[in-house]
């Protein structure tokens, strides 16, 4: 790979490693935010039916509350607001492809990437928690790959927590880039030999970062660069 002569944006041998790779995460990421939109429905669906009775016993002649035709209105509303908000995230999680290279807050990234695979956590049995750094942690990035190789740590995480089966993520800035920590794991070696790890292949190799185990084997630690600086640093 001459990644001298082609700088940071990437070629379209590149996008289809990436495509091959990560069409899969696409289909499963897009699988379970349609199961919640679902779940959302099929609360809407419930609670319509609960005002369509109230308003039979209206037409029968029958007292009715207005509290209670108040208070299921409000749910739907409510249900109506978290369903937006789902989709809102997956029409951004689509259109994260659009741009090549930005400027990332990793952090603000990880929120999001956490709140796309919050069902697949709730399906672990497992909560993921994400703690804010007090600086802030910048990068030039693929916003996608990003956004596919934080989503590949934490099944990654999810698979191989310890007993609390709390995963503890964090992104923290270092010299050249940032560095995002799965803590709350256990049993993590080096070399990095479970199934999943070559799944990710591409996306290092694309970010031109890297992963590696803590010591003790209790946290899985992506560090990533900032490839604006890389640049910089090969044209100057």
């Amino acid at each position: 790979r001459d990644a001298e002569s082609r700088g940071i944006m990437k070629t379209e041998a590149d996008w289809q490693s990436i495509a091959r790779a990560e069409v899969r995460l696409f289909g499963s990421v897009t699988a379970a935010i349609s199961h919640k939109i679902n779940n959302r429905f099929a609360v809407i669906n419930e609670k319509a039916g609960l005002l369509q009775d109230l308003a039979g016993m209206m037409v029968r002649g029958k007292e009715v509350d207005p509290e209670r035709i108040r208070v299921q209105s409000g749910k739907i509303a409510e249900q109506v607001r978290m369903a937006k908000l789902v989709v809102k995230n997956l029409n951004r999680f689509a259109h994260s492809v659009d741009v090549e290279q930005a400027e990332v807050d990793v952090t603000e990234l990880i929120e999001f990437v956490t709140a796309l695979y919050s069902r697949k956590a709730e399906m672990a049995d497992a909560r993921l928690k994400v703690t804010k750094s007090p600086e802030p942690a910048m990068v030039t990035t693929s916003p996608f790959a990003l956004e596919a190789l934080i989503g590949r740590g934490i099944e990654i995480a999810l698979s191989t927590s310890g007993e609390s089966r709390v995963v503890a993520i964090d992104a923290h800035a270092i010299s050249g880039g940032v560095v995002v920590r799965f803590g709350g794991l256990e049993g993590l070696g080096e070399p990095l030999d479970f199934p999943e790890a070559a799944k990710i292949t591409a996306l290092l190799e694309c970010l031109e970062a890297s992963v590696r185990s803590e010591a003790d084997g209790t946290a899985l630690l992506l560090e990533i660069p900032d490839q604006q600086l890389s640049l910089h640093g090969r044209t100057a």
